[in-house]
């Protein structure tokens, strides 16, 4: 039986900040205008100097429906997310947990169709809406993963993204920047892994879910736009450098030896081809992968704790 339930459940969504306030009050501000009364926002500051945020909160008319999570100092964007799922898991397991980014905007209607997505399907885990780009252009349309080559991809020009029928398909992976929780069916409060600071932990904890059996589903239409890398890109070398990392991290978890191995000679000599043009990007590409090379080391002399590259983003809040 369809869960008639899906259409009166909270939906908590979860942002974390980081230096962005003014994103973060555009979105609420958007977001909470819609008719749907079900809807609260958690807000988790990864950047505890931002003081503007909680000077917009206290004086934000609707402050009563958003909660303000303070970090202590830049976890990344994984951890912040759990510290936003541990609030909503511990304050109603029954709720749709929504990840949604700071610089992402949902289109009108897209809270009614991810509901009905989720009244059609009771059995949908995770679900991912489909994203374009400020040209109009679909950034994330369904997420594969060939485990032997080591390629994740977002986007397929041949999926059908009408916005009706209101339907699902499947998916291997969902973008972070608009993923919902239907927490009801997890056993356990779900979690990043806190090793990923900065990209790919969507992919790893969509893998993890996958692989224990829960139902991940991505919407036919595409109901967010967001600002790829608005961001991360104020920083580009720090950027390449966690994405290089992070990749590595998820093969080594994730793939074949095959696909490590010829992704760790990609990233060693991909770069010379571009490091004149873009030098940022291709000292990124190299201290990623410095990186993954020294957590490989430090498990060799069992030292395995949490690793996070030195950049601009881990040294500062």
């Amino acid at each position: 039986m369809p869960d008639t339930k899906a259409s009166t459940l909270q939906i908590h969504f979860i942002t974390v900040n980081y230096h962005c306030s003014d994103f973060v009050a555009g979105l609420i501000e958007e977001t909470l205008a819609s008719d749907d009364s079900g809807l609260q926002f958690t807000v988790v500051n990864n950047s505890p100097e931002d003081h503007a945020l909680r000077d917009w909160i206290l004086s934000y008319p609707e402050r009563h429906r958003v909660t303000l999570i303070e970090a202590g100092t830049n976890l990344g964007f994984g951890s912040g997310c759990n510290l936003g799922l541990h609030h909503v898991w511990q304050t109603d397991r029954q709720a749709l947990a929504w990840l949604i980014n700071p610089d992402a905007r949902l289109d009108a209607g897209a809270i009614a169709y991810v509901r009905q997505c989720l009244r059609d399907d009771d059995q949908i885990a995770l679900l991912g809406t489909r994203i374009r780009d400020p040209r109009g252009e679909v950034w994330f349309s369904h997420g594969s993963f060939n485990r032997w080559s080591g390629q994740l991809r977002h986007r397929f020009p041949g999926d059908d993204c009408r916005p009706s029928p209101v339907r699902t398909w499947p998916t291997r992976w969902i973008s972070g920047c608009s993923m919902v929780f239907r927490l009801g069916i997890f056993r356990e409060c779900p979690q990043f892994d806190p090793q990923y600071f900065l990209d790919y932990e969507d992919a790893d904890i969509s893998e993890r879910h996958h692989r224990l059996g829960y139902r991940l589903r991505v919407t036919q239409a595409v109901l967010v736009e967001h600002q790829v890398s608005a961001i991360t890109q104020r920083a580009p070398r720090a950027k390449y450098q966690h994405a290089t990392f992070s990749k590595l991290y998820f093969l080594h978890r994730h793939a074949t030896p095959l696909a490590l191995w010829l992704n760790l000679l990609y990233y060693a000599l991909r770069p010379l081809s571009f490091c004149l043009s873009d030098p940022a990007r291709a000292q990124g590409r190299w201290w990623g992968l410095g990186d993954y090379l020294r957590w490989c080391w430090r498990r060799l002399l069992g030292r395995p704790g949490l690793s996070h590259p030195r950049t601009t983003f881990t040294v500062s809040s």
